[in-house]
C-alpha cells in the first residue's frame, strides 16, 4: 500500500465523524448509555461548628437562640451529631431578611429541613432552618450485597 500518495484531511475527518457519532448516538441513544436505575442518595447533615448549633423553627429562625425562650421551638445540637435529611433547600433565591440594629439575618443563609424522624428534642417531625455555615451535608449510596 502506497501511503506517500494518500493525503489526510484532518479537519474534515473528525467533522464527518462526529457527525455520524453524535447521528448514531441520537437515533440508538441506548447504544452509548445504557439504561440504569436509579440508586437512592442517602442525605445526612453534620453539625461542624464547635460547641454545637441549634436548630429553629420557621417563626424564629433569624432570631439568635438565646432570644428563643420556647424550647419547643429550637434544638440544640453538638458537634459531630449526624441527621437523616428527608428533604433540604437552601434558600438561595429566597430573599428575605431580617434587621435588627447593626444584625442583619438573611433567609438565603439558612437550611430549612425536614428530617427522616422527628429530632430527640422534639417529638414532631417538623421543618428546622439551620445555619448553614454550621453544617455539612453528606451523601451516601447504599450498597447492594
Amino acid at each position: 500500500m502506497l501511503i506517500d500518495n494518500f493525503r489526510l484531511h484532518s479537519r474534515k475527518l473528525i467533522c464527518c465523524l462526529g457527525i455520524v457519532g453524535a447521528s448514531l448516538g441520537t437515533m440508538i441513544p441506548h447504544a452509548a448509555y445504557p439504561q440504569t436505575t436509579s440508586v437512592p442518595v442517602i442525605r445526612i447533615l453534620r453539625v461542624t461548628v464547635a460547641g454545637g448549633t441549634t436548630f429553629k423553627l420557621q417563626e424564629n429562625w433569624f432570631r439568635q437562640s438565646t432570644e428563643i425562650t420556647d424550647n419547643n421551638k429550637k434544638c440544640g445540637v453538638r458537634t459531630g451529631e449526624k441527621f437523616f435529611v428527608s428533604s433540604i433547600s437552601d434558600n438561595r433565591n429566597n430573599n428575605a431578611e431580617y434587621r435588627e440594629g447593626n444584625r442583619v439575618e438573611k433567609a438565603k443563609d439558612y437550611y430549612t429541613v425536614t428530617f427522616d424522624s422527628p429530632l430527640p428534642c422534639n417529638r414532631t417531625n417538623q421543618t428546622w432552618y439551620i445555619f448553614k455555615n454550621h453544617v455539612e451535608q453528606l451523601q451516601a449510596i447504599p450498597i447492594r450485597r
